[in-house]
């Protein structure tokens, strides 16, 4: 049920740039796996693993997403150079099932 909801949260993040093909929780490493079809491209971005965490800041509940490892270089150097962290707001019905 987790799984889906963080899914569900996800998915307007990535549309833009892409689907989530493949998706997977595993909440006992705190981590995230999956693979992304990206627009224009023919190969799929696959994040081998994502660690997680959640926090509180300034009254909201956010995911922070860190040591992400994806399958393309240039993706994996713009990550580990300027967005270590990801941070994405919690809405309620995701803390619900928390």
């Amino acid at each position: 049920m987790l799984e889906k909801a963080v899914l569900r949260l996800l998915r307007p993040k990535v549309e833009r740039y892409g689907e989530i093909r493949k998706f997977a929780l595993n909440t006992s490493a705190r981590q995230i796996s999956g693979e992304i079809s990206l627009r224009g491209d023919a190969l799929p971005l696959i994040i081998s693993e994502a660690h997680y965490r959640i926090e509180q800041s300034k009254g909201q509940t956010l995911l922070v997403l860190h040591g992400v490892k994806v399958s393309r270089e240039w993706v994996q150097n713009l990550l580990d150079d300027h967005f270590r962290e990801i941070s994405v707001e919690i809405p309620d019905f995701v803390q619900l099932l928390a």
